[in-house]
């Protein structure tokens, strides 16, 4: 077990390497940090965000490409790129402003949704063609509050929260689960959500689930059929649930929560198979190396906790 070091501020994010010999970070307010595992000693690299990109990192799309060589994260107006043998960093900017924008999180990063407010107020699904952002399909939100949106590893699915905004005080109903089809947005599945207000998903790395975590609960719904979610509660304390990752082989959900904690849970039966506990502050981020033999979290005062699983 090692501690790596950022700034004292939440960590956002935690992504490993494809060959596992690389984590990065990012902290909220603070940039984008990068570590060789393998040097002697240990310190990070802190990536150059880009104008004022430090204060609107998107959590959810820090990601390697195949190769291990780039490093990339969203902002508020595009998909950022860091080289790490040039050691420079380009953004590639959406081609119409978005609230929230999100792209697929496999390594070539071809295909986005992105959410757009005033004055679109819609959905819209882009596949990339060489240098440019070619827009597939479009979806109008004007009567429909959006959140949370989430596409799967492969690109092909997305994700999202969503309720009507009609009615008086719309806001307090409860949200439904979508999962639509990326390249055309035809509804796959659906399910309720219990509770008024989003909170990220994530998919099953076979497709067969979406997670998600709502304060103290931890929900999981089936795919491909979707219904209703099944509901875990913090076993231990009335702490909250903070974020999770799925081991690559998809047979475990590694959820932090705010007491210092990391939660394994069989991904199928949804009991409570391991625990483990960090002296690092309340936990942020957490994720699964992609051989599954390391794991690292993320705290609420900037350390980075990484862990062998074996």
């Amino acid at each position: 077990m090692q501690v790596l070091k950022t700034a004292l501020a939440h960590v956002l994010d935690v992504a490993f390497s494809p060959d596992c010999r690389a984590v990065a970070a990012a902290v909220a307010g603070a940039g984008v940090f990068l570590w060789n595992l393998d040097s002697p000693n240990i310190a990070p690299v802190r990536l150059d965000a880009g104008d004022d990109d430090l204060e609107i990192y998107q959590p959810g799309g820090l990601t390697f490409s195949a190769d291990g060589r780039r490093l990339a994260w969203l902002t508020a107006t595009g998909r950022r790129t860091y080289d790490r043998d040039t050691r420079t960093a380009t953004t590639a900017a959406y081609p119409l402003p978005a609230h929230g924008t999100y792209h697929c999180l496999d390594a070539s990063g071809e295909r986005t949704v992105t959410n757009h407010s005033f004055p679109d107020f819609c959905l819209s699904g882009w596949h990339r063609v060489e240098a440019d952002w070619v827009r597939r399909w479009q979806l109008s939100t004007r009567a429909l509050s959006v959140g949370s949106l989430k596409l799967d590893p492969t690109g092909d699915r997305f994700a999202m929260l969503t309720r009507p905004t009609e009615g008086a005080r719309w806001w307090e109903q409860r949200m439904r689960l979508e999962v639509r089809d990326a390249a055309t947005a035809a509804l796959l599945s659906e399910g309720p959500y219990p509770y008024s207000y989003a909170a990220p998903l994530y998919f099953h790395p076979g497709g067969l689930q979406v997670a998600g975590t709502n304060g103290m609960t931890l929900l999981v719904w089936p795919l491909p059929d979707g219904g209703d979610p099944r509901l875990v509660r913090n076993p231990d304390s009335r702490k909250h649930f903070t974020a999770l990752a799925y081991h690559p082989s998809g047979d475990r959900l590694f959820v932090t929560s705010n007491d210092e904690t990391v939660h394994v849970f069989d991904a199928q039966s949804l009991a409570r198979t391991t625990r483990y506990t960090w002296q690092i502050g309340e936990l942020s981020a957490v994720a699964v190396s992609p051989d599954g033999t390391l794991a690292a979290a993320g705290s609420a005062s900037g350390d980075v906790v990484v862990w062998d699983l074996d």
